[in-house]
């Protein structure tokens, strides 16, 4: 499958990448790339429309910004390439190391997780995997019955039933990432139920703990169905948004009865963690 590359260079950057990083999401691109003067922004080539293209010129006719796009199609047989040359490890602190069999050193973790990042689906930003891999140190999930949403590589997945973790099911609708999580998981040598869906997928049972890191439609869309899957006592850990969004996702999760228990901020990215009462 072919991808098209959007470079952007935004002038200034701050908070207008973080901004059209959010909002390019939602119109199709699956992974992105900062620059130091903006960022890339990657959509599968038969995603890409003159909707699209219509919508990131539109883009530049806010007054307050200076902003330009290169268009640049990849091949198929590139692109892996093209996106392991740019894939940095994720280490938070001495908890946990995100890092590719290409990576080379020693990191003093006390969990590591090997990903192949295959761009077909993404690996989604630093800053909310970072957060949510951060947010999992404070959560015992020795025994426990795990979700994640949207898994994308099977990073929080992965991390989850390495930490003790007695069931974890991971869900996504993109059918690379699915196939990446399965390889993912018998590279990090765990089992995980992996599926290809969106909420119809989840089991009809009972869970401790729900990650999600997607974005803010999609979280509020599906806030009712993990307010029902969560037990008594459970917890919702959720990323994908900007600060600007943290009373929409809030309101939504305590409208269903969801209470705040934690919040981290890295950039001008959110992660929220709930339980139910």
């Amino acid at each position: 499958m072919n991808y098209h590359k959007i470079a952007l260079n935004i002038q200034p950057r701050d908070p207008w990448v973080d901004l059209f990083i959010d909002e390019l999401g939602e119109k199709g691109c699956d992974s992105f790339e900062e620059t130091p003067n903006g960022f890339n922004a990657y959509i599968p080539s038969i995603h890409f429309t003159s909707e699209l293209e219509s919508f990131i010129i539109a883009l530049s006719d806010r007054g307050e910004i200076k902003l330009s796009y290169i268009l640049e199609e990849i091949p198929s047989e590139n692109w892996n390439k093209v996106w392991e040359s740019s894939f940095e490890p994720i280490i938070v602190g001495d908890w946990c190391a995100i890092i590719a069999p290409f990576h080379s050193g020693e990191y003093n973790t006390q969990h590591y997780v090997k990903i192949s990042p295959k761009m077909s689906f993404g690996t989604g930003h630093h800053e909310t995997t970072y957060m949510m891999v951060q947010n999992m140190q404070c959560i015992n999930l020795k025994g426990k019955d795990v979700l994640d949403m949207g898994t994308g590589t099977g990073v929080l997945a992965i991390l989850a039933k390495k930490m003790g973790a007695q069931y974890v099911e991971a869900i996504d609708i993109e059918e690379g990432a699915v196939a990446n999580c399965i390889e993912n998981a018998q590279n990090n040598h765990v089992e995980l139920n992996i599926k290809k869906g969106g909420k119809e997928q989840i089991s009809n049972r009972s869970f401790d703990v729900v990650f999600a890191n997607i974005n803010k439609n999609i979280l509020m869309d599906q806030m009712t169905e993990y307010a029902r899957i969560l037990k008594q006592g459970g917890q919702l850990v959720l990323s994908g948004f900007l600060l600007f969004d943290e009373h929409a996702i809030s309101d939504c999760a305590i409208q269903h009865n969801l209470t705040p228990i934690n919040k981290l901020n890295k950039e001008n990215w959110l992660c929220l963690a709930f339980t139910k009462k």
